[in-house]
């Protein structure tokens, strides 16, 4: 099996129905070639990664919530620059809210992600793949996925964002981009209005935000909605 040539192929499947190439037809390809339930891209922004596309609204879901928790294996395996295969055990004992919301939120019950890599071995974006079972480590072979299928996902995502930087006005955005970074938006918009109001750093702005959403059960974006539209004050979080 040439993993490389199937991914490839796939992709091409992929694009004939859809507006071209996007993180959500890499998503979708991924699925195709591997056994998992699901998958999704992100890429990292400072300290808040960007999901930029699932192969299902329930993939983006799980995608959005490493996001607003700021823990998982996503995040882990870009500081260690290595996959991270996380099993149900794993998930709750190492991250236990991450672990507690996936359970709740989605169906899905064990994560791999794998790094991705500029050529000169800078990460700057992850392939999360999603399993509704408790053993994704027991039937993924990450080495291969690593060596065959990373690169490819790398260049193609690579492609995807050259069209994000090549344009210069808003309304040239490519519409997967600009749905990906709306609501994003919002939450530096939320953490910004922290910064001042408290003269705080942004880090510890954006865990106060977190740490508001999960307490009332809530997304980072769903909160930073209600901020920046004012059906939540920010003397609220503070009480």
């Amino acid at each position: 099996m040439d993993l490389t040539a199937d991914l490839l192929q796939s992709v091409s499947h992929r694009m004939r129905g859809s507006t071209g190439l996007t993180p959500a037809v890499l998503a979708q390809a991924a699925v195709d070639l591997l056994p998992v339930d699901a998958a999704g891209l992100s890429t990292l922004l400072e300290i808040l990664r960007l999901p930029l596309g699932g192969s299902s609204a329930t993939a983006s879901t799980a995608e959005e919530l490493q996001t607003s928790i700021g823990e998982g294996p996503c995040l882990a395996a870009a500081v260690a620059k290595a996959a991270c295969v996380a099993d149900l055990a794993e998930l709750t004992h190492r991250w236990p809210v991450y672990g507690e919301e996936l359970v709740k939120r989605t169906p899905f019950r064990s994560v791999a992600s794998i790094p991705l890599s500029t050529p000169d071995g800078e990460v700057f974006a992850a392939l999360d793949l999603y399993a509704e079972d408790e053993y994704l480590s027991r039937r993924l072979d990450v080495a291969a996925i690593t060596d065959h299928v990373a690169g490819p996902v790398s260049a193609l995502l690579s492609i995807c964002m050259a069209d994000v930087h090549d344009v210069d006005l808003d309304d040239a955005m490519p519409d997967w981009y600009r749905v990906a970074t709306s609501r994003r938006h919002h939450v530096w918009v939320a953490t910004g209005m922290l910064v001042g109001r408290r003269r705080q750093a942004t880090r510890d702005a954006l865990a106060l935000l977190r740490a508001h959403a999960y307490s009332l059960d809530v997304t980072l974006d769903e909160l930073a909605d209600d901020l920046v539209a004012g059906r939540t004050t920010l003397d609220e979080l503070e009480q």
